[in-house]
């Protein structure tokens, strides 16, 4: 983890750019510092996040930081294994 405390201006920090404050997203899960809905919060930002890096790298715009779709997925997965956590992310347009 990049931070040593996971204190609100972490975890706010966090909701915005996850990568910023966690190295991978299992520290998300692992976290004793947060509630199991702010953890899904969290990865779904993420998962935006990668889901981004990968659109540019379809578009030839990669050559940044690499997505990390699969662990995110992984985590999310663990944290919620049927999917039904509801976020206002579900209703977020995305590119598959």
């Amino acid at each position: 983890m990049k931070v040593a405390n996971l204190g609100s201006v972490e975890i706010e920090k966090a909701l915005i750019s996850p990568a910023s404050v966690f190295d991978i997203p299992s520290e998300v899960v692992e976290s004793k510092a947060l509630a199991k809905l702010m953890k899904i919060e969290i990865l779904k930002r993420w998962e935006l996040d990668a889901r981004a890096l990968l659109r540019a790298a379809e578009e030839n715009m990669g050559g940044g930081e690499a997505s990390q779709i699969d662990a995110v997925n992984e985590a999310l997965a663990k944290l919620d294994p049927e999917g039904k956590a509801f976020t206002d992310f579900q209703k977020a347009p995305t590119k598959l």
